[in-house]
Parts: structure tokens; C-alpha cells; sequence
């Protein structure tokens, strides 16, 4: 059976060749209509045309691969492969996942990949603030296209996508006061025996106690090291009984205000009615199915795997220079809902 070509497809889309070759590589520059784009894409579907990736390698010199680089046990990474993945099966780029749990100098193995020209660059979803500087000199020195969601939020010379931490809480403040007229409390738990924030956790208090002292109220900011349920049970009901009801929170974490309900149900205490509480976050994958439903503000990690995407695409082709490290800002997104 006679393979199928791109002049196959021009041909029966009624186009020139090089509007086939547009379409497929998103030329720069190449004016494409989207009556002219339908009628390509229509033909590759009916003649079952498929790219010659060895043969577009050979032309290119690219592999037409991307690194994604993250812990597979992270939601929050499966969340960010999602939004990659999108853009670059439309760009026509695969996607090599690589864990973070593959032992010891796993991702010092990405830069090997790369020079064996394996990969054309590599999008990391890291830890909130992540900064290795000896992992950055050597992106640099290699030329790696290279782009960090989270990791690397104050340095000039690495391309990061990042969520605004403050404004996230900002936003949560500004809905919650909107809703119940009550000072609300931060509830901010943490994991480690010693209270060691993050780059966002800091960012997020920040805004936290500047928001209330700009209106004239005194900052309520409840912290406690996380302990699984039924551990720290004590503490959590001992949280609701001494609160005035009504009383308004939002806790840094989905699995705090977890532990509110649980508290709440304990107390008889109703949420969305003696107790409001949102999170700033959804690190469970829960808040919708809680009853009632949480509201949130949740970070958009879907968004900015596509946002990476796209930056780390725009470096592989050339239609922007490795030096332009601009970042890439995206709002947090507040989901309304029952209890709050």
C-alpha cells in the first residue's frame, strides 16, 4: 500500500505544500486561513497521514521530545502533565516522563538525555520555591531550553511558571469578608517537626496580615504542625469549642479544613452557617466532594503545565531566545461553593 505524503494531503486539501508544512509546524511568520487550516487538517484525518518524526528529526536536528520531570506519587505533577501534554500533542511534540523517584542523580540523567540529543528541552514540576543552583549553572552552560513550574521564583535566568501566593490569599480574604462580614483566621499547618515555610507559604502570610491591618483588624494566625486524624483530634475540637460562633477561617491546606469538618460534625456545628471556612488550596483533589462543598482558591496546575508548554516550545523552535527567562504568572482560581 502506497504510503501517504504531504503532497498527498495538499493535494486533496487543495493547498500548496508549504500550507501543509505550516499547519503541521505552526510556521512563524506563514499566514494560514482557518478555512485553508480546516481543509489540511480534514485531509491528514481522511487519508490516515501520520508525520515521519525520524525523517522531520533528520531535517530538524530536534527529537521532537520533551522531558517532564516530577515526583509520579505528586497530584500536583499529574495535574501540570495534563496542560503539557494538551500543548504538546498539538504542537506535535511527545512527552518523556522522567520521575523524580528513579534514585539518586535521576534528574542529573536529563542532561545526558539531552546531549544525546534524546530531548529538546525539559519542563520540572518542583516543590514551591525549589532554587538548586548547581542544577541551574548547568542548564545554562549546556544551553538547555528549560522551563521550572514553581521552582526558581526569583531568579532572573531561569524560565518559571508561578502562581501569585499572595494575591491567591488576597482573593480568598476579599471573597470571605464579601460573604460573612467576620475577620477571618489563618489556619496554616505544616509537616516538619520544625516550622520551615516555603517560598508561597511566606508569601501567603504576608498578604494575610497586611490585608487585615490595612482594614484595622488584629491578624488571627493559627499554626500548628499536621497530624493524621484521629492524632490531633483533641486539638482541632478544642479549635471550634473556644471560637464566638459564627466564625470565619481558611486554612492553607484542604486537609486543615478537612479536620475543621470533622471537628464541626463532633460539635454539631454546622458549616457554611456557624463555621465558614475555605482553603487555599486543593491539595486533596476533595474540596468539590466535601459536604458541604469547600470553597477555595485553588492553583491552576493543569494551566500552567499548558503554560510551560508553551514557553518551552517557543525555545526548541527558535521563535524565542533561551535569554528571555520573562516569568510566567497565573492567577489562583476561586472556585465558589457551600461553604463559605
Amino acid at each position: 500500500m502506497k504510503r501517504v505524503t504531504s503532497f498527498d494531503v495538499a493535494k486533496k486539501a487543495g493547498v500548496s505544500r508549504s500550507v501543509v508544512s505550516a499547519v503541521l509546524n505552526h510556521t512563524p511568520g506563514i499566514g494560514v486561513s482557518e478555512e485553508k487550516r480546516r481543509a489540511v487538517l480534514k485531509a491528514i484525518e481522511e487519508l490516515g497521514y501520520a508525520v515521519d518524526v525520524h525523517a522531520k528529526g533528520m531535517r530538524t536536528g530536534r527529537s521532537q521530545c520533551i522531558a517532564a520531570y516530577g515526583n509520579l506519587q505528586n497530584r500536583f505533577f499529574a495535574q501540570m502533565l495534563q496542560g503539557l501534554q494538551k500543548v504538546c500533542g498539538e504542537r506535535g511534540f511527545y512527552v518523556l516522563l522522567c520521575s523524580a523517584g528513579a534514585g539518586v542523580g535521576s534528574r542529573d540523567r536529563l542532561f545526558e538525555l539531552f546531549q544525546q540529543r534524546r530531548i529538546d528541552g525539559i519542563v520540572t514540576k518542583d516543590t514551591t520555591g525549589y532554587g538548586d543552583e548547581e542544577w541551574k549553572r548547568e542548564v545554562l552552560r549546556l544551553g538547555i531550553p528549560y522551563v521550572s513550574v514553581e521552582g526558581y521564583p526569583e531568579s532572573v535566568e531561569i524560565a518559571s511558571v508561578q502562581m501569585d501566593y499572595a494575591e491567591s490569599i488576597r482573593m480568598a480574604l476579599d471573597y470571605a469578608w464579601a460573604r460573612t462580614g467576620l475577620p477571618p483566621a489563618y489556619v496554616e499547618i505544616y509537616n516538619r517537626a520544625e516550622y520551615a515555610p516555603n517560598w508561597g507559604d511566606r508569601h501567603r502570610v504576608q498578604a494575610y496580615n497586611e490585608w487585615m491591618e490595612a482594614r484595622g483588624l488584629e491578624p488571627r494566625l493559627i499554626r500548628r504542625q499536621w497530624k493524621e486524624w484521629p492524632q490531633d483530634r483533641a486539638w482541632w475540637l478544642d479549635l471550634l469549642r473556644h471560637e464566638a460562633h459564627p466564625v470565619s477561617m481558611i486554612t492553607n491546606w484542604s486537609r486543615a479544613s478537612v479536620a475543621v469538618y470533622r471537628a464541626a460534625y463532633e460539635l454539631k456545628l454546622y458549616i457554611g452557617k456557624d463555621v465558614y471556612v475555605m482553603a487555599a488550596d486543593n491539595t486533596e483533589q476533595l474540596n468539590e466532594g466535601l459536604v458541604p462543598s469547600l470553597s477555595a482558591v485553588e492553583v491552576p496546575y493543569a494551566e500552567m503545565g499548558e503554560a510551560a508548554g508553551r514557553r518551552i516550545i517557543e525555545y526548541i523552535e527558535g521563535t524565542r531566545n533561551l535569554v528571555d527567562t520573562e516569568r510566567i504568572w497565573l492567577p489562583a482560581k476561586l472556585m465558589r461553593r457551600e461553604s463559605m
